[in-house]
């Protein structure tokens, strides 16, 4: 097994340590530090450092297990990758044909930042009056960056703390999200979402989950999606003692909480979702995940000096 050069273990950690990007852009970056590690011999070290990194999102461990099933086979690798490349743009025509309705206003709630939902917003807003009601994001706050590029982009935007935000649900026309991960039962995303799901659900308001299949998690792999807490101090700095701050990033979401899970591939009912995720469990990804998860054995057994 290869040794992590210096120049990729710094984008690795650069991935870990960034809380503001979406699953979109980390993969992205993922997926180009991965390319890299086929020149250097270390692919298996370099996948299981990216899942570390970011241990709750699907699409790093998809593309992980993708790296170590093709490292003898470069042009499947990049064949797999190029196709994940496009699958936001495919998504983005998918779900303008099915999120579109018969009345011009719009009025879409959604929270955290998402590539996914920024390009569909933008998109309905070619179609529709579009307003959208989103929220701060606490505690990195990414949901005030999210406001602007939508103000940026010549769309309404009501911005709320992040506890009001489900107050907006009896008036508006749909929930729209993204996710880091889907599978059969569930889905992941900013914490949070479980409520304003929850909410929207008992409104009887549609849930739509954007999700490139990059982020279906064939059953073998659910598991392995670790919620990393942050650090207590974006918080509360210095809390007393005797209070332990508690801050979690992501959470699971109950699948029957969606309406539809709108896909590069096409949109898939709930029911649909578990034999999407089924479907991705081969063989080699199957062994691919062994590799990973035998890495991390190792390197707890051997941890670097």
């Amino acid at each position: 097994m290869g040794r992590v050069i210096p120049e990729l273990a710094q984008r690795i950690a650069d991935i870990a340590s960034d809380r503001h990007s979406g699953a979109s852009q980390l993969s992205a970056e993922a997926r180009r530090v991965l390319t890299a590690s086929f020149a250097h011999g270390c692919t298996v070290e370099v996948a299981a450092a990216l899942c570390r990194a970011q241990p709750a999102m699907a699409p790093i461990w998809n593309a992980a297990i993708a790296a170590v099933s093709a490292r003898d086979a470069p042009p499947r690798w990049e064949k797999a990758s190029l196709r994940w490349e496009r699958g936001l743009r495919a998504l983005e025509h998918i779900a303008l044909d099915a999120l579109r309705g018969a009345d011009q206003d719009l009025h879409i709630v959604t929270c955290s930042q998402s590539a996914s939902v920024v390009t569909v917003v933008r998109r309905l807003a070619e179609h529709h009056r579009v307003r959208v009601s989103c929220s701060e994001g606490r505690p990195a706050l990414e949901g005030r960056q999210l406001a602007v590029v939508l103000r940026d982009a010549g769309i309404a935007v009501d911005f709320y703390t992040d506890a009001a935000l489900g107050t907006t649900v009896d008036e508006a026309d749909m929930l729209l999200v993204g996710a880091d991960a889907v599978s059969g039962d569930a889905w992941m995303n900013k914490v949070g979402t479980r409520f304003l799901a929850a909410a929207a659900h008992h409104r009887g308001l549609p849930v739509h989950v954007l999700a490139t299949v990059d982020k279906l998690v064939m059953p073998a792999l659910w598991p392995h999606l670790t919620q990393r807490p942050a650090a207590a101090e974006e918080v509360w700095p210095a809390a007393p003692d005797g209070i332990h701050v508690r801050n979690p990033y992501f959470e699971a979401i109950p699948i029957d909480l969606a309406t539809t899970v709108v896909t590069d591939l096409g949109v898939l009912g709930i029911d649909m979702v578990p034999d999407a995720c089924r479907a991705l469990a081969t063989p080699a990804a199957g062994h691919a995940l062994d590799e990973l998860l035998a890495a991390f054995d190792e390197r707890q057994a051997n941890p670097p000096s």
